[in-house]
């Protein structure tokens, strides 16, 4: 029998040679491989890899395609939990500008009692009377208060043209019934110019302020720049002043 012969017989009746046997029979040039090669190159051609490019948006749409997927069912999740427990709206959530305004509203009251909200009223000399009027003092400390106090009765006593613009309290000390302040020069002159009458109405009603809103506070005593005062004119600022006028030093 022919060699091609013998090969077509052997691939057509399924009865191919086992590998060795095939290299034993090529040593004697009794098997042909040459349709087998063809055969090979025809099924290689058929397994080659698609471009590059082409395979990096395959596997760029896959993972585009599980990230959707992922993303839905997570959403999904989420929602189908939100819906068997109940949606809860916050109690300090605002949902509308009403709700925002009042929210801010109670936030800022809250803050304002926390810092020591407290409302005086202080004692202004009008004519031969004393007219009280409502002032508001914000602060932690006692001593901020009575600053703020201290600032509103100038103020008010500077409208009347009682007291110089200029006038002003560098700093004060508290110490039981005692309030100590410490005034500029300006504040002396304005009281040399409005002469003994008025300013000893001044005085009684910055001491009436001080007495009515900051208990046991009833008596000031005067500095100016720091140094007692010696002079005693127009009024004696030697001594502490309370609601009665001059006072005694003893406590």
């Amino acid at each position: 029998m022919r060699r091609s012969d013998m090969t077509r017989k052997w691939k057509s009746n399924e009865d191919e040679p086992l590998p060795r046997e095939k290299r034993a029979m090529r040593e004697h040039e009794e098997w042909d491989d040459v349709e087998e090669d063809e055969y090979d190159d025809y099924d290689y051609e058929k397994r080659r890899k698609a471009p590059l490019l082409f395979r990096l948006l395959a596997w760029s749409s896959l993972i585009v395609i599980f990230f959707a997927a992922g993303y839905g069912l997570t959403s999904f999740a989420f929602k189908w939990l939100d819906d068997r427990e109940g949606r809860k709206t916050p109690q300090n959530l605002a949902t509308t500008p009403e709700e925002a305004a009042t929210v801010i509203s109670h936030a800022r009251s809250d803050d304002t009692k926390d810092s020591g909200y407290v409302t005086v009223m202080i004692s202004v000399p009008e004519g031969d009377r004393f007219v009280t009027r409502p002032i508001q003092c914000v602060g932690s400390l006692r001593e901020d208060a009575v600053k703020q106090a201290l600032s509103s009765y100038m103020d008010a006593v500077k409208e009347g043209k009682m007291l110089d613009p200029a006038a002003s309290n560098l700093n004060i000390f508290l110490s039981g019934e005692w309030l100590y302040l410490n005034m500029n020069r300006s504040f002396l002159e304005s009281l040399k110019t409005l002469g003994a009458e008025k300013s000893r109405v001044l005085l009684t009603g910055l001491v009436k302020t001080m007495a009515d809103n900051f208990t046991p506070v009833s008596k000031i005593k005067f500095y100016v720049e720091g140094k007692e005062v010696l002079d005693k004119t127009p009024i004696d600022l030697t001594m502490p002043w309370g609601l009665g006028g001059r006072s005694g030093r003893s406590s």
